[in-house]
């Protein structure tokens, strides 16, 4: 199983320190939490729970298929974060969402990190490196 590594563009909270984001960073921020950590995550933990499932009842073909929506939802969610890159003003939110992007990206190319769930530890340890790879854009908008 390949191992996936993350980048981390510096050190602690890329976000400004002690002021208050701009308006686009806000709304940007806004979504991000709403969509991306809200109902994009749910979405994604929905398919590794399905993949579990299908794969106790040993259904393979479902399983495939839970596996490739969980693999689009990571590839739906990095574009929603590139796209909120090229409308960000602040270079550091750029900066953090490309690089939850690239994360995201990376986890989805790990065959090992779906193809290897068999039980919930491994599920909870994917869905580990799914917030970790959103560390990023997460500790900007937490700022």
């Amino acid at each position: 199983m390949e191992s996936v590594r993350f980048v981390r563009p510096g050190a602690g909270p890329s976000g400004p320190v002690g002021a208050a984001p701009d308006g686009q960073a806000k709304a940007i921020c806004d979504d991000v939490r709403d969509n991306v950590l809200g109902a994009d995550a749910k979405a994604f933990g929905a398919e590794l729970g399905r993949m579990m499932a299908f794969r106790a009842q040993q259904d393979r073909a479902a399983e495939q298929r839970a596996q490739q929506a969980a693999t689009a939802k990571l590839a739906e969610i990095a574009g929603k974060l590139r796209t909120h890159a090229a409308q960000a003003g602040d270079p550091r939110l750029r900066t953090a969402l490309n690089a939850s992007a690239g994360n995201l990206d990376r986890l989805g190319a790990d065959t090992g990190a779906l193809t290897g769930l068999d039980s919930l530890d491994a599920v909870s340890k994917t869905t580990g490196k799914f917030a970790a790879a959103l560390g990023d854009v997460a500790d900007y908008c937490s700022g």
